[in-house]
Protein backbone atom coordinates (compact mmCIF):
# COMPACT_ATOMS: atom_id res chain seq x y z
CA UNK A 1 0.00 0.00 0.00
CA UNK A 2 1.66 3.57 -0.79
CA UNK A 3 1.56 6.11 1.62
CA UNK A 4 1.07 10.38 0.59
CA UNK A 5 2.15 13.22 2.51
CA UNK A 6 2.43 16.51 1.15
CA UNK A 7 5.66 18.56 0.52
CA UNK A 8 6.79 21.30 -1.81
CA UNK A 9 9.54 22.42 -3.48
CA UNK A 10 10.63 26.14 -5.28
CA UNK A 11 10.55 27.17 -8.67
CA UNK A 12 12.12 30.80 -9.15
CA UNK A 13 10.26 32.65 -5.89
CA UNK A 14 7.07 30.77 -5.87
CA UNK A 15 6.71 27.72 -3.86
CA UNK A 16 5.16 24.13 -5.93
CA UNK A 17 2.43 21.65 -4.14
CA UNK A 18 4.44 18.25 -4.10
CA UNK A 19 3.12 14.86 -3.09
CA UNK A 20 5.61 12.20 -1.59
CA UNK A 21 4.45 8.79 -2.12
CA UNK A 22 6.27 5.86 -0.70
CA UNK A 23 5.45 1.88 -1.44
CA UNK A 24 6.98 -0.76 0.25
CA UNK A 25 7.39 -4.10 -2.25
CA UNK A 26 9.34 -7.44 -0.58
CA UNK A 27 11.89 -8.10 -2.42
CA UNK A 28 16.06 -7.30 -2.92
CA UNK A 29 16.77 -3.74 -0.88
CA UNK A 30 16.78 -1.69 -3.14
CA UNK A 31 15.60 2.52 -3.19
CA UNK A 32 14.27 4.15 -6.22
CA UNK A 33 12.94 7.94 -6.44
CA UNK A 34 10.83 8.68 -9.42
CA UNK A 35 9.31 11.74 -10.65
CA UNK A 36 12.26 13.91 -12.28
CA UNK A 37 14.17 14.07 -9.03
CA UNK A 38 17.94 16.14 -9.15
CA UNK A 39 20.83 14.87 -7.62
CA UNK A 40 20.63 16.35 -4.47
CA UNK A 41 16.81 13.99 -4.20
CA UNK A 42 18.57 10.81 -5.70
CA UNK A 43 21.27 11.60 -2.76
CA UNK A 44 18.81 10.83 0.18
CA UNK A 45 18.69 7.18 0.47
CA UNK A 46 22.25 7.56 2.71
CA UNK A 47 20.92 10.77 4.99
CA UNK A 48 17.68 9.03 5.20
CA UNK A 49 18.45 5.46 6.42
CA UNK A 50 21.34 7.05 8.79
CA UNK A 51 18.83 9.13 9.99
CA UNK A 52 16.24 6.80 10.78
CA UNK A 53 18.56 4.37 12.28
CA UNK A 54 20.43 7.18 14.53
CA UNK A 55 17.22 8.43 15.95
CA UNK A 56 16.21 4.61 17.13
CA UNK A 57 14.22 3.82 14.23
CA UNK A 58 13.96 0.42 12.23
CA UNK A 59 14.96 0.94 8.32
CA UNK A 60 12.87 -1.48 6.44
CA UNK A 61 15.88 -4.04 4.52
CA UNK A 62 14.52 -6.50 2.44
CA UNK A 63 12.18 -4.38 0.20
CA UNK A 64 12.27 -2.31 -2.30
CA UNK A 65 11.43 1.11 -1.42
CA UNK A 66 10.09 3.00 -4.37
CA UNK A 67 9.39 7.05 -4.11
CA UNK A 68 7.32 9.00 -6.49
CA UNK A 69 7.57 12.87 -6.23
CA UNK A 70 3.89 13.71 -7.65
CA UNK A 71 3.43 15.62 -10.20
CA UNK A 72 6.13 14.03 -12.83
CA UNK A 73 6.21 16.49 -15.01
CA UNK A 74 9.24 18.73 -13.67
CA UNK A 75 12.70 18.72 -12.49
CA UNK A 76 12.63 18.99 -8.63
CA UNK A 77 16.25 19.19 -6.48
CA UNK A 78 17.40 20.09 -2.98
CA UNK A 79 17.17 18.15 0.56
CA UNK A 80 13.92 19.46 1.01
CA UNK A 81 12.05 16.34 1.07
CA UNK A 82 14.55 14.26 3.26
CA UNK A 83 12.00 14.39 6.27
CA UNK A 84 8.44 13.54 4.48
CA UNK A 85 10.45 10.84 2.78
CA UNK A 86 11.60 9.53 5.98
CA UNK A 87 8.35 9.98 7.41
CA UNK A 88 6.64 8.29 5.24
CA UNK A 89 9.04 5.13 5.06
CA UNK A 90 8.11 4.69 8.88
CA UNK A 91 4.39 5.10 8.01
CA UNK A 92 4.40 2.07 5.31
CA UNK A 93 6.97 -0.01 7.96
CA UNK A 94 4.45 0.24 10.20
CA UNK A 95 6.39 2.51 12.86
CA UNK A 96 3.70 5.14 12.83
CA UNK A 97 0.03 5.03 12.58
CA UNK A 98 -0.81 6.64 8.82
CA UNK A 99 -3.81 8.17 10.15
CA UNK A 100 -1.29 10.50 12.08
CA UNK A 101 -0.12 11.74 8.41
CA UNK A 102 -3.65 13.17 7.44
CA UNK A 103 -3.68 17.39 6.94
CA UNK A 104 -0.01 17.39 7.10
CA UNK A 105 2.42 19.18 5.06
CA UNK A 106 6.34 18.44 5.70
CA UNK A 107 9.30 20.16 4.55
CA UNK A 108 12.95 19.05 6.24
CA UNK A 109 16.46 18.47 5.11
CA UNK A 110 18.14 15.47 7.47
CA UNK A 111 21.27 15.28 8.86
CA UNK A 112 22.80 11.74 9.35
CA UNK A 113 22.09 11.70 12.97
CA UNK A 114 18.64 12.57 12.90
CA UNK A 115 18.91 16.41 12.86
CA UNK A 116 16.54 18.14 10.84
CA UNK A 117 17.79 20.89 9.07
CA UNK A 118 17.00 24.13 8.05
CA UNK A 119 15.82 24.49 4.05
CA UNK A 120 15.84 27.70 1.33
CA UNK A 121 12.73 29.11 0.37
CA UNK A 122 10.53 28.17 2.99
CA UNK A 123 8.40 31.03 2.59
CA UNK A 124 7.17 30.59 -0.83
CA UNK A 125 6.83 27.23 -0.21
CA UNK A 126 4.42 27.69 3.39
CA UNK A 127 2.47 30.43 0.80
CA UNK A 128 1.37 27.60 -1.50
CA UNK A 129 0.50 24.96 0.84
CA UNK A 130 -1.76 27.36 2.38
CA UNK A 131 -4.02 26.79 -0.63
CA UNK A 132 -3.90 22.73 -0.75
CA UNK A 133 -5.62 20.40 1.57
CA UNK A 134 -2.98 20.79 4.18
CA UNK A 135 -4.12 22.27 7.70
CA UNK A 136 -0.33 22.28 9.27
CA UNK A 137 3.04 22.55 7.75
CA UNK A 138 5.89 20.67 9.47
CA UNK A 139 9.29 22.63 8.72
CA UNK A 140 12.76 22.69 10.66
CA UNK A 141 12.72 24.84 13.89
CA UNK A 142 15.63 26.93 13.01
CA UNK A 143 12.33 28.26 9.96
CA UNK A 144 9.60 28.33 12.37
CA UNK A 145 9.58 31.78 13.70
CA UNK A 146 9.77 32.92 9.72
CA UNK A 147 7.87 30.63 8.14
CA UNK A 148 4.81 31.83 11.36
CA UNK A 149 4.71 34.77 9.34
CA UNK A 150 2.30 33.02 6.65
CA UNK A 151 -1.11 33.72 7.83
CA UNK A 152 -3.86 31.19 7.23
CA UNK A 153 -1.93 27.56 8.29
CA UNK A 154 -0.84 26.33 11.11
CA UNK A 155 3.48 25.92 11.23
CA UNK A 156 5.07 23.34 13.83
CA UNK A 157 9.00 23.65 13.99
CA UNK A 158 10.47 20.34 14.76
CA UNK A 159 14.56 19.90 15.41
CA UNK A 160 14.85 15.98 15.23
CA UNK A 161 13.00 13.12 13.28
CA UNK A 162 12.06 12.06 16.62
CA UNK A 163 10.76 15.18 17.68
CA UNK A 164 8.89 14.82 14.22
CA UNK A 165 6.77 11.78 15.19
CA UNK A 166 6.11 12.69 18.67
CA UNK A 167 4.38 15.99 16.99
CA UNK A 168 2.49 13.88 14.67
CA UNK A 169 1.17 11.47 17.47
CA UNK A 170 -0.26 15.03 19.27
CA UNK A 171 2.72 15.59 21.49
CA UNK A 172 3.32 19.46 20.87
CA UNK A 173 6.79 20.15 21.70
CA UNK A 174 6.80 23.31 19.91
CA UNK A 175 5.85 26.46 21.62
CA UNK A 176 4.66 29.12 19.01
CA UNK A 177 6.95 32.16 19.23
CA UNK A 178 6.15 35.19 21.04
CA UNK A 179 6.84 37.29 17.81
CA UNK A 180 6.56 34.92 14.88
CA UNK A 181 8.38 37.14 11.91
CA UNK A 182 8.54 40.42 13.98
CA UNK A 183 10.29 42.19 11.12
CA UNK A 184 13.02 44.94 12.07
CA UNK A 185 13.13 48.25 12.47
CA UNK A 186 13.34 49.84 9.25
CA UNK A 187 15.04 52.73 10.22
CA UNK A 188 18.51 51.22 11.50
CA UNK A 189 20.34 51.17 7.87
CA UNK A 190 19.15 54.64 5.94
CA UNK A 191 20.99 58.14 5.44
CA UNK A 192 19.32 61.00 6.96
CA UNK A 193 18.55 63.18 4.23
CA UNK A 194 19.68 66.10 7.06
CA UNK A 195 23.17 65.06 5.82
CA UNK A 196 22.54 67.15 2.42
CA UNK A 197 23.82 70.54 2.09
CA UNK A 198 22.55 72.87 -0.53
CA UNK A 199 20.62 70.92 -3.33
CA UNK A 200 17.32 72.15 -2.77
CA UNK A 201 16.00 71.37 -6.02
CA UNK A 202 17.04 67.86 -5.46
CA UNK A 203 15.63 67.39 -1.88
CA UNK A 204 12.26 68.37 -3.63
CA UNK A 205 12.82 66.12 -6.50
CA UNK A 206 13.29 63.39 -4.24
CA UNK A 207 10.16 64.44 -2.04
CA UNK A 208 8.15 63.95 -5.53
CA UNK A 209 9.80 60.60 -6.18
CA UNK A 210 9.16 59.01 -2.94
CA UNK A 211 5.74 60.36 -2.63
CA UNK A 212 4.51 59.26 -6.39
CA UNK A 213 7.06 56.39 -6.66
CA UNK A 214 8.49 58.19 -9.96
CA UNK A 215 11.56 57.21 -11.38
CA UNK A 216 14.50 59.48 -11.54
CA UNK A 217 17.63 60.01 -13.59
CA UNK A 218 20.13 62.36 -12.23
CA UNK A 219 22.71 64.00 -14.61
CA UNK A 220 25.53 65.53 -13.13
CA UNK A 221 29.09 65.59 -13.23
CA UNK A 222 31.80 63.49 -10.78
CA UNK A 223 31.23 64.19 -7.57
CA UNK A 224 28.26 66.12 -7.77
CA UNK A 225 26.32 64.40 -5.05
CA UNK A 226 24.46 62.24 -7.27
CA UNK A 227 25.13 59.11 -5.38
CA UNK A 228 24.61 60.84 -2.04
CA UNK A 229 21.17 61.79 -2.92
CA UNK A 230 20.30 58.19 -4.27
CA UNK A 231 21.07 56.61 -1.01
CA UNK A 232 18.75 58.56 1.01
CA UNK A 233 15.81 57.84 -1.07
CA UNK A 234 14.68 54.65 0.62
CA UNK A 235 14.37 56.34 3.92
CA UNK A 236 11.59 58.46 2.73
CA UNK A 237 9.56 55.91 1.43
CA UNK A 238 7.08 54.28 3.91
CA UNK A 239 7.87 51.43 5.79
CA UNK A 240 6.88 48.41 4.17
CA UNK A 241 3.48 46.87 5.27
CA UNK A 242 2.63 43.03 6.28
CA UNK A 243 2.39 41.57 2.68
CA UNK A 244 5.29 43.49 1.36
CA UNK A 245 7.40 42.36 4.06
CA UNK A 246 7.06 38.81 3.04
CA UNK A 247 7.17 39.18 -0.83
CA UNK A 248 10.78 41.00 0.28
CA UNK A 249 11.98 38.55 2.55
CA UNK A 250 10.84 35.52 0.55
CA UNK A 251 12.91 36.86 -2.23
CA UNK A 252 15.79 36.95 0.43
CA UNK A 253 15.40 33.76 1.00
CA UNK A 254 15.63 32.85 -2.23
CA UNK A 255 19.08 34.64 -3.02
CA UNK A 256 20.58 32.78 -0.39
CA UNK A 257 19.76 34.54 3.18
CA UNK A 258 18.49 30.53 4.58
CA UNK A 259 18.19 30.67 8.37
CA UNK A 260 16.76 34.34 8.54
CA UNK A 261 14.60 34.72 11.75
CA UNK A 262 12.79 37.68 10.99
CA UNK A 263 11.04 38.88 8.23
CA UNK A 264 12.93 42.60 5.99
CA UNK A 265 11.40 45.33 7.07
CA UNK A 266 14.09 47.77 5.48
CA UNK A 267 12.99 49.03 1.97
CA UNK A 268 15.67 46.67 -0.39
CA UNK A 269 18.21 49.16 -1.70
CA UNK A 270 20.00 47.49 -4.83
CA UNK A 271 23.08 49.37 -6.48
CA UNK A 272 24.98 46.76 -9.11
CA UNK A 273 27.95 48.05 -10.87
CA UNK A 274 27.20 49.23 -14.56
CA UNK A 275 29.05 45.94 -16.05
CA UNK A 276 26.33 43.52 -14.39
CA UNK A 277 25.13 41.22 -17.09
CA UNK A 278 21.91 41.52 -18.48
CA UNK A 279 21.02 37.63 -16.51
CA UNK A 280 22.40 39.36 -12.93
CA UNK A 281 20.11 42.50 -13.87
CA UNK A 282 16.77 40.68 -14.56
CA UNK A 283 17.59 37.30 -13.95
CA UNK A 284 18.03 33.73 -15.53
CA UNK A 285 19.60 30.47 -15.30
CA UNK A 286 18.36 26.94 -14.95
CA UNK A 287 16.34 26.84 -12.29
CA UNK A 288 15.62 30.38 -12.66
CA UNK A 289 17.33 32.97 -10.20
CA UNK A 290 16.12 36.46 -9.20
CA UNK A 291 18.48 39.77 -10.75
CA UNK A 292 19.04 42.76 -9.25
CA UNK A 293 15.64 44.31 -10.75
CA UNK A 294 13.52 41.67 -8.36
CA UNK A 295 16.21 41.97 -5.58
CA UNK A 296 14.77 45.63 -5.66
CA UNK A 297 11.47 44.95 -5.28
CA UNK A 298 9.61 47.72 -2.88
CA UNK A 299 12.75 49.07 -2.97
CA UNK A 300 15.08 51.21 -5.09
CA UNK A 301 16.97 50.07 -7.87
CA UNK A 302 19.99 52.64 -8.04
CA UNK A 303 22.00 52.42 -11.13
CA UNK A 304 25.05 55.01 -11.63
CA UNK A 305 26.83 55.34 -14.89
CA UNK A 306 23.50 54.88 -16.45
CA UNK A 307 24.57 54.97 -19.91
CA UNK A 308 27.48 52.49 -19.69
CA UNK A 309 25.17 49.77 -19.14
CA UNK A 310 24.98 47.01 -22.04
CA UNK A 311 22.43 48.17 -24.62
CA UNK A 312 20.27 44.99 -24.27
CA UNK A 313 20.60 45.81 -20.09
CA UNK A 314 18.81 48.71 -20.61
CA UNK A 315 16.31 47.92 -23.30
CA UNK A 316 15.15 45.29 -20.96
CA UNK A 317 14.30 47.76 -18.16
CA UNK A 318 11.15 48.73 -20.34
CA UNK A 319 9.38 45.72 -19.14
CA UNK A 320 9.86 46.09 -15.36
CA UNK A 321 9.46 49.77 -15.65
CA UNK A 322 5.70 49.33 -17.51
CA UNK A 323 4.43 46.33 -15.89
CA UNK A 324 6.71 45.91 -12.13
CA UNK A 325 7.37 42.46 -13.08
CA UNK A 326 9.66 40.42 -15.70
CA UNK A 327 9.33 37.15 -17.42
CA UNK A 328 12.13 34.95 -18.12
CA UNK A 329 11.45 32.67 -20.47
CA UNK A 330 13.59 29.49 -21.30
CA UNK A 331 12.86 25.98 -23.55
CA UNK A 332 10.34 24.26 -21.51
CA UNK A 333 9.42 26.82 -19.08
CA UNK A 334 8.69 30.64 -18.00
CA UNK A 335 8.64 32.70 -14.78
CA UNK A 336 7.49 35.60 -13.67
CA UNK A 337 9.15 37.44 -10.92
CA UNK A 338 7.86 40.53 -9.18
CA UNK A 339 10.24 43.91 -9.95
CA UNK A 340 7.62 46.91 -8.83
CA UNK A 341 10.76 49.07 -7.64
CA UNK A 342 11.29 52.77 -7.53
CA UNK A 343 14.29 53.48 -10.35
CA UNK A 344 17.13 55.70 -9.28
CA UNK A 345 19.63 56.72 -12.29
CA UNK A 346 22.54 58.34 -12.38
CA UNK A 347 25.06 59.72 -15.41
CA UNK A 348 28.01 62.23 -15.65
CA UNK A 349 26.57 64.68 -19.06
CA UNK A 350 29.31 63.47 -21.31
CA UNK A 351 32.04 60.65 -20.99
CA UNK A 352 34.58 62.80 -19.73
CA UNK A 353 32.47 64.34 -17.50
CA UNK A 354 33.33 67.77 -17.51
CA UNK A 355 30.17 68.82 -20.05
CA UNK A 356 28.24 70.90 -16.78
CA UNK A 357 31.72 72.26 -15.55
CA UNK A 358 32.50 75.26 -14.18
CA UNK A 359 36.09 77.12 -13.83
CA UNK A 360 39.06 75.56 -15.08
CA UNK A 361 37.66 72.51 -16.03
CA UNK A 362 36.28 71.76 -19.74
CA UNK A 363 34.89 69.05 -21.64
CA UNK A 364 37.64 67.64 -23.84
CA UNK A 365 34.86 65.56 -25.61
CA UNK A 366 33.90 65.36 -29.46
CA UNK A 367 30.53 65.78 -31.01
CA UNK A 368 30.98 62.31 -32.28
CA UNK A 369 31.84 61.20 -28.95
CA UNK A 370 29.12 63.11 -27.21
CA UNK A 371 26.30 61.98 -29.82
CA UNK A 372 27.41 58.41 -29.01
CA UNK A 373 27.26 58.39 -25.37
CA UNK A 374 23.64 59.94 -25.30
CA UNK A 375 22.85 57.28 -27.99
CA UNK A 376 23.30 54.83 -25.49
CA UNK A 377 20.08 55.72 -23.68
CA UNK A 378 17.45 55.21 -26.36
CA UNK A 379 14.47 57.53 -26.67
CA UNK A 380 11.93 54.67 -25.21
CA UNK A 381 14.17 54.21 -22.15
CA UNK A 382 14.44 58.02 -21.38
CA UNK A 383 10.02 58.19 -21.99
CA UNK A 384 9.69 55.95 -19.18
CA UNK A 385 11.79 57.94 -16.76
CA UNK A 386 9.04 60.66 -15.00
CA UNK A 387 12.07 63.15 -13.57
CA UNK A 388 14.83 64.40 -14.90
CA UNK A 389 17.07 67.21 -12.81
CA UNK A 390 20.63 68.02 -13.14
CA UNK A 391 22.69 68.42 -10.29
CA UNK A 392 25.12 70.84 -10.24
CA UNK A 393 28.37 70.63 -7.30
CA UNK A 394 27.64 72.72 -4.37
CA UNK A 395 30.20 75.14 -3.09
CA UNK A 396 32.62 75.08 -0.60
CA UNK A 397 30.93 77.13 1.43
CA UNK A 398 28.01 75.11 1.81
CA UNK A 399 29.69 72.27 2.35
CA UNK A 400 31.62 73.48 5.46
CA UNK A 401 29.39 76.06 7.34
CA UNK A 402 27.27 74.36 9.76
CA UNK A 403 23.76 73.64 9.54
CA UNK A 404 21.67 76.55 10.10
CA UNK A 405 18.68 74.00 11.39
CA UNK A 406 16.57 74.62 8.39
CA UNK A 407 17.42 70.94 6.94
CA UNK A 408 14.33 68.51 7.45
CA UNK A 409 15.36 65.21 8.62
CA UNK A 410 14.43 62.00 6.43
CA UNK A 411 11.99 60.98 9.42
CA UNK A 412 9.85 64.51 8.71
CA UNK A 413 9.66 64.09 5.30
CA UNK A 414 8.70 60.55 5.63
CA UNK A 415 5.76 61.82 7.92
CA UNK A 416 4.57 64.01 5.56
CA UNK A 417 4.60 61.36 2.19
CA UNK A 418 2.92 59.07 4.51
CA UNK A 419 0.13 62.29 4.95
CA UNK A 420 0.31 62.67 1.38
CA UNK A 421 -0.21 59.01 0.41
CA UNK A 422 -3.17 59.07 2.96
CA UNK A 423 -5.26 61.44 1.20
CA UNK A 424 -4.89 59.45 -2.41
CA UNK A 425 -6.03 56.19 -0.15
CA UNK A 426 -9.18 58.26 1.28
CA UNK A 427 -10.23 59.22 -1.68
CA UNK A 428 -10.04 55.33 -2.86
CA UNK A 429 -7.06 55.28 -4.82
CA UNK A 430 -4.99 51.97 -5.10
CA UNK A 431 -1.53 51.95 -4.95
CA UNK A 432 1.02 55.29 -5.77
CA UNK A 433 0.69 57.30 -8.44
CA UNK A 434 3.06 55.81 -10.90
CA UNK A 435 0.61 53.18 -11.51
CA UNK A 436 -2.49 55.47 -12.33
CA UNK A 437 -3.59 54.94 -15.90
CA UNK A 438 -5.51 57.53 -18.28
CA UNK A 439 -8.64 55.78 -18.09
CA UNK A 440 -8.48 56.55 -14.08
CA UNK A 441 -7.52 60.20 -14.85
CA UNK A 442 -11.02 61.92 -14.23
CA UNK A 443 -12.01 59.93 -10.94
CA UNK A 444 -8.16 60.56 -9.53
CA UNK A 445 -6.86 63.26 -11.32
CA UNK A 446 -9.21 65.46 -12.28
CA UNK A 447 -8.19 68.68 -14.16
CA UNK A 448 -9.03 72.48 -14.15
CA UNK A 449 -10.37 73.88 -17.10
CA UNK A 450 -7.39 75.82 -17.28
CA UNK A 451 -5.18 72.44 -16.98
CA UNK A 452 -7.03 70.67 -19.28
CA UNK A 453 -6.14 73.16 -21.74
CA UNK A 454 -2.41 73.46 -20.77
CA UNK A 455 -2.26 69.76 -21.14
CA UNK A 456 -3.65 69.79 -24.94
CA UNK A 457 -1.80 72.56 -26.08
CA UNK A 458 1.46 70.60 -24.61
CA UNK A 459 0.29 67.55 -26.35
CA UNK A 460 0.04 69.58 -29.71
CA UNK A 461 3.12 71.48 -29.51
CA UNK A 462 5.50 69.26 -27.60
CA UNK A 463 5.60 65.92 -29.63
CA UNK A 464 4.29 64.22 -26.71
CA UNK A 465 3.65 60.71 -27.24
CA UNK A 466 -0.05 59.14 -25.17
CA UNK A 467 2.97 57.10 -22.86
CA UNK A 468 4.34 60.45 -21.76
CA UNK A 469 1.43 62.83 -21.66
CA UNK A 470 0.18 59.63 -18.94
CA UNK A 471 3.26 59.88 -16.84
CA UNK A 472 3.11 63.88 -17.18
CA UNK A 473 -0.28 63.14 -15.57
CA UNK A 474 1.14 60.99 -12.80
CA UNK A 475 3.41 63.34 -11.89
CA UNK A 476 0.76 66.28 -11.68
CA UNK A 477 -1.28 64.33 -9.63
CA UNK A 478 2.02 63.72 -7.07
CA UNK A 479 2.73 67.20 -7.08
CA UNK A 480 -0.79 68.34 -6.46
CA UNK A 481 -1.25 65.77 -3.83
CA UNK A 482 1.90 67.64 -1.89
CA UNK A 483 -0.01 71.09 -1.88
CA UNK A 484 -3.31 68.65 -0.70
CA UNK A 485 -4.95 70.09 -4.15
CA UNK A 486 -8.16 68.47 -4.92
CA UNK A 487 -7.73 68.85 -8.99
CA UNK A 488 -4.86 69.19 -11.34
CA UNK A 489 -4.01 73.45 -11.76
CA UNK A 490 -1.88 74.63 -14.40
CA UNK A 491 0.88 74.92 -11.93
CA UNK A 492 0.83 71.44 -11.21
CA UNK A 493 1.27 70.70 -14.82
CA UNK A 494 4.06 73.07 -15.78
CA UNK A 495 6.31 72.14 -12.66
CA UNK A 496 5.93 68.25 -13.90
CA UNK A 497 6.56 69.31 -17.35
CA UNK A 498 9.48 71.14 -16.34
CA UNK A 499 10.66 68.01 -14.14
CA UNK A 500 9.74 65.77 -17.23
CA UNK A 501 11.86 67.66 -19.93
CA UNK A 502 15.25 65.69 -20.32
CA UNK A 503 18.52 67.68 -18.96
CA UNK A 504 19.75 70.46 -21.17
CA UNK A 505 22.48 68.00 -21.52
CA UNK A 506 20.52 65.38 -23.03
CA UNK A 507 17.77 66.86 -24.96
CA UNK A 508 18.66 65.21 -28.41
CA UNK A 509 17.61 62.24 -26.50
CA UNK A 510 13.92 63.28 -26.49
Amino acid sequence: MAFRLLSGDLFGIEGREVEVEVDLIPALSSFVISGLPGKGIREARERIRSALENSGFRYPDRHRIVINLAPASWNKDGATFDLPIAISILAASGQIEPEFLAGWAVLGELALDGRVRSVAGCLGIIARLRRSTARSVMVPASNHSLASSVEGIEVVGVSTLQQALEVLRGARTDPPAANPGEAIDPDETFQDLADVRGHAQARRVLEIAATGEHSLLMVGPPGSGKSFLARRLPGLLPPLDRNQQVEVTQIHEVCGDVGRQQLVASRPFRAPHHSVSWAGLIGGGSPPVPGEVTRAHHGVLFLDEFPELARRSLEALREPLEEGAVTISRSGWSRKFPSRFLLIAAMNPCPCGHAMARGAQRCRCSNATLAHYRARISGPILDRVDLHIQIEPISGRQLLDPPDGSLESSSVVRARIEQTRLRARDRGQQGPNRDLEWSDHRRWAPLSGEARQLLLDGQQQGDISTRGLTRWLRLARTIADMRSGEQIESVDLLEALTLRTPSSSLVSLA
